[in-house]
């Protein structure tokens, strides 16, 4: 359990910094990927660097949550952390693109830990009327630095070696880890707890599973690079994850300490928001990943002008995401996701 002490401003600080490498990473590597593809020769693997990414940070989101949850937010935090920087100081020095996917790899084991233990955090940290506000602020900082992000990324290519756009994550990432260090004091807890090892796997294969089948499955017959829909390989992949997955529910529903407490989902908000929260993260991020593919494979323009294309998008998020935060207290959820959701579908 975190203490309460006079050293909130600076968690909080330290906080954002880690939100900041786990936002700008997202899209900065988006503009740059084209000219790292061209590079590295590995355009057939350009969804790898991006997919594999988000199935390492993916399957860890659950798994950091409960291990911060037994051993302390402040533990957990710091080693995805380290892990992150570790892979990013990895990727810069990748010389193909399967060094690169491997290295982005443990970038997304290490990003699993930064944003949802940060929100954890500041739940500890701030009483219920305050967290809005901050989950606002946080929202603006992940929306800002996405805006500056993918016009950074185009610069640094056109001027610079692409590495650069993975070792700019340490003198930020050393600077997260230094403040919360120093000024993040957590109490042990004298109770001893277990984890739930099976469901962990159980979990972890059945996403690896799915992920893999969507990335290495296209169209309706086998191209070279991927394979058919109705291919066994894809097939199995498939029903692999389906068996795991239920059995993983039913682990869940014996274990006494399960990573995801399935009683939650009989919260509407809970399980009708993770519903919505899936298909709105499918829209945003396969946009941010392709539209600058898109603009520099197809219509030709130079990698940081393909950085201005995605402003208007992330702009308008900073806006939404500041005011969505401080109107959370105001009105219900319904009032705030329908219309924004309704946009999002039309704008798309």
């Amino acid at each position: 359990m975190l203490k309460q002490h006079a050293h909130i401003k600076w968690i909080t600080a330290g906080l954002l910094l880690g939100l900041v490498l786990a936002s700008l990473d997202q899209t900065i590597v988006s503009t740059a990927m084209p000219t790292i593809v061209k590079d590295l020769s590995g355009l057939h693997l350009y969804s790898w660097v991006f997919a594999i990414y988000m199935l390492a940070s993916t399957t860890t989101i659950p798994i950091y949550g409960k291990l911060a949850d037994l051993f302390g937010r402040k533990k957990v935090y710091m080693a995805g952390l380290l892990v992150f920087l570790a892979g990013s100081a990895l990727c810069a020095m990748s010389g193909t693109m399967t060094e690169l996917i491997i290295f982005r790899a443990v970038q997304g084991l290490g990003a699993g830990a930064l944003m949802p233990i940060a929100f954890t955090i500041v739940g500890d940290l701030y009483p219920p009327e305050r967290r809005g506000k901050f989950q606002g602020l946080f929202g603006g900082v992940f929306a800002l630095t996405s805006t500056f992000g993918p016009t950074l990324g185009g610069i640094i290519v056109n001027y610079w070696h692409w590495g650069w756009i993975f070792l700019i994550n340490l003198p930020i990432g050393i600077a997260a880890v230094l403040i919360i260090l120093i000024a993040m004091k957590e109490s042990k807890g004298a109770e001893k707890r277990s984890i739930d090892w099976y469901g962990a796997v159980t979990l972890s294969g059945a996403v690896v599973s799915v992920l893999l089948a969507l990335v290495l499955a296209g169209g309706g017959q086998e191209d070279g690079t991927h394979l058919g829909w109705g291919s066994w390989q894809i097939v199995s992949l498939f029903a692999v994850s389906a068996l795991l997955l239920g059995l993983f529910l039913w682990i869940e529903t014996r274990t006494h300490e399960p990573i995801i407490p399935l009683q939650l989902f009989k919260l509407r908000e809970i399980a009708f928001g993770n519903i919505a929260g899936f298909f709105m993260s499918a829209a945003m991020f396969g946009a941010i990943a392709y539209i600058p593919l898109y603009i520099q494979g197809v219509i030709g323009v130079s990698p940081s002008v393909a950085g201005y294309i995605l402003t208007p998008l992330m702009l308008s998020v900073v806006i939404t995401s500041t005011y969505g935060g401080r109107l959370m207290g105001k009105v219900s959820f319904r009032t705030l996701l329908l219309p924004s959701l309704a946009m999002m579908a039309g704008g798309l």
